[in-house]
């Protein structure tokens, strides 16, 4: 009698073990804090951004949850192991609507796509100024050489 207790408790640990499981593979999604969040509903097709950062719950079979790196990072063109021309590009949340109608809703999923499309856009004629989901921080030129902090004069 003891012993049908015992494993009649374990099979229900286990049981409840990997529901908790199943559901955090499933149905929960991460949105880390220098993410933009937004999620698909595959019924309705329509896309809404994700108000908040953390752990997403979501119905994995209506609901797709994406997010895009908010960081900014370095784009260059190099030739011949020598960089010629680099930018400080990111993502600009306003722009989302525009950038998934341009690149699909999962383009930004991966940052090495993410990180090329960026840079596409940065180098082109109009030097990103045309579209809404690119931020150029800075343009980095070989010839500006070493920036040094001018000491205060003392008085």
């Amino acid at each position: 009698m003891k012993g049908t207790i015992v494993k009649a408790g374990c099979i229900l640990a286990g049981a409840v073990v990997l529901g908790l499981v199943l559901f955090f593979l499933f149905f929960v999604s991460l949105v880390d804090k220098h993410e933009l969040g937004y999620t698909y509903d595959r019924l309705t097709g329509k896309i809404e951004k994700v108000e908040r950062n953390g752990w997403i719950v979501r119905m994995p079979f209506r609901y797709t949850v994406h997010a895009i790196d908010l960081r900014p990072y370095q784009v260059q063109i190099s030739a011949n192991q020598r960089i010629l021309n680099a930018k400080l590009v990111r993502f600009n949340p306003e722009g989302l609507d525009t950038f998934i109608s341009w690149h699909g809703r999962s383009a930004g999923d991966d940052l090495d796509n993410l990180r090329e499309i960026l840079k596409c856009y940065a180098f082109d004629r109009m030097e990103g100024k045309d579209c809404p989901f690119l931020t150029v921080v800075s343009v980095l030129s070989p010839d500006q050489g070493v920036i040094v902090a001018k000491p205060e004069a003392s008085k």
